[in-house]
């Protein structure tokens, strides 16, 4: 499973019963550590923070998704 579809699936399960779907970038490493995860904690925040994150600032990447929308320090929201 690529990073960020481990991402993904585990914030559809922090937020599926939440109402807006937002989340902490916290919660996300925490249940990806529990459950022990390949990737490294560096890597699971730029990819929420940056590649994922369709308000981002520019970066070097080559490839953005709009997966999420940045709406506080370190809280996300689903799209």
């Amino acid at each position: 499973m690529t990073c960020r579809n481990e991402i993904l699936k585990t914030v559809n399960a922090l937020v599926d019963d939440r109402t807006p779907k937002t989340f902490h970038i916290r919660e996300v490493l925490a249940s990806m550590v529990a459950n022990h995860t390949q990737y490294s904690i560096p890597t699971i925040r730029t990819y929420i923070s940056s590649l994922m994150c369709q308000n981002a600032p520019r970066q070097r990447h080559g490839q953005r998704y709009n997966d999420f929308e940045r709406v506080g320090v370190g809280r996300y929201r689903l799209l």
